[in-house]
């Protein structure tokens, strides 16, 4: 099977995900040129901010599920797991970008440092521009939120519960002409 008739297949979310390590891979790919300029901190900068960006986006894809699947059952359990994820994002960045600026300016410079700064901050943005070109993208199709699909499974049942009650009236009203 292609890759393209898998990738139809998959979520959006795995599609999201596709997307981004495309993204990094490609980032990588350019920042290799500034191996050759001495300057290795760009490509080490690029991976470490693309790696802890798909950490993220995972956790963002898990957290929301959480909420979604809190707001459905009504139990707060699951939705301390979306805070949980929130803080483990919030540390990942900074502790990111805290090592590149160590790395940066504090062990080298900026032409010459271990992990750039500006490359780690940049390989941030993919997840934000990736989930925008998207959703634009996709806009077009609109899926019902599962509160929707949750009222309209509601009110088919009651749709069903009313049509078995004018059922049953209507034998009734059968019976009683019988009998007159």
């Amino acid at each position: 099977m292609r890759l393209a008739e898998r990738y139809v297949r998959w979520s959006d979310e795995g599609k999201n995900l596709f997307i981004l390590i495309c993204v990094a891979l490609f980032g990588a790919l350019v920042s290799v040129v500034f191996i050759f300029l001495d300057n290795v901190g760009v490509l080490l900068g690029w991976l470490l901010g693309s790696a802890i960006n798909i950490i993220a986006y995972v956790s963002m894809v898990k957290g929301s599920k959480s909420l979604l699947k809190s707001a459905r059952e009504g139990s707060g359990k699951t939705a301390s797991f979306a805070a949980l994820f929130f803080l483990m994002r919030l540390f990942l960045y900074a502790a990111g970008l805290v090592l590149a600026a160590f790395c940066t300016f504090r062990w080298g410079t900026f032409e010459h440092g271990y992990c750039n700064l500006l490359a780690l901050a940049l390989a941030y943005m993919p997840t934000w521009i990736t989930l925008v070109v998207v959703a634009l993208i996709r806009g077009g199709k609109k899926q019902p939120t599962p509160a929707k699909l949750d009222k309209a499974a509601e009110i088919e049942k009651k749709k069903a519960e009313l049509a078995k009650m004018q059922a049953e009236l209507e034998a009734l009203e059968n019976q009683q002409k019988e009998g007159e």
